[in-house]
């Protein structure tokens, strides 16, 4: 088992610092200050935590980093490892299986980003309760997809009036 993090001694300690704490959010720097770490390792263990975004700052919630302690103080530093193992486990994993899909160039015209409704390929039809693509191989049906997802997002109200039954 890997070393227990530098901090994990002092649980207790910035336990009782954050319980004190009368701000509602803490920024990076408040938690390097308060973990005894560099920003990296400040990163890390604010990530996954909800929080606020003011540009490039991002603050956490106190109470969710106290209960995120709190459990991790309950568990102890076992726990802490398997709990740390697994999430690497679930990453590697997401990554094996997201891998072929970002191997795979998806074909498309230069201009399918300013794609309108009207200008989709013959080869997708729409109305009311029924879309119909046309397509030959797994890229194809994604260009189209893309292309579709496409003129939805820069003309959603024809959109709709396409795919929505007439009152």
């Amino acid at each position: 088992m890997p070393a227990q993090p530098a901090w994990f001694h002092r649980l207790d300690a910035i336990l009782e610092a954050v319980r004190r704490l009368n701000y509602s959010h803490l920024d990076r720097r408040a938690v390097e200050v308060l973990f005894g770490v560099q920003e990296r390792r400040a990163r890390q263990l604010m990530a996954g935590l909800p929080g606020l975004q003011a540009g490039n700052a991002f603050a956490v919630e106190r109470l969710a980093l106290l209960k995120r302690l709190e459990e991790t103080s309950a568990s102890g530093p076992f726990q802490w490892e398997v709990n740390r193992r697994a999430r690497v486990v679930d990453d590697l994993e997401r990554a094996r299986r997201l891998l072929p899909g970002r191997n795979v160039l998806i074909p498309s015209a230069p201009d399918v980003r300013e794609r309108r409704l009207a200008g989709l390929s013959g080869d997708i039809a729409l109305k009311a309760g029924e879309l119909r693509i046309e397509f030959f191989g797994a890229e194809d049906l994604a260009s189209k997809l893309f292309e579709l997802s496409q003129a939805m997002a820069n003309d959603w109200t024809a959109f709709a009036e396409a795919v929505e039954p007439a009152p």
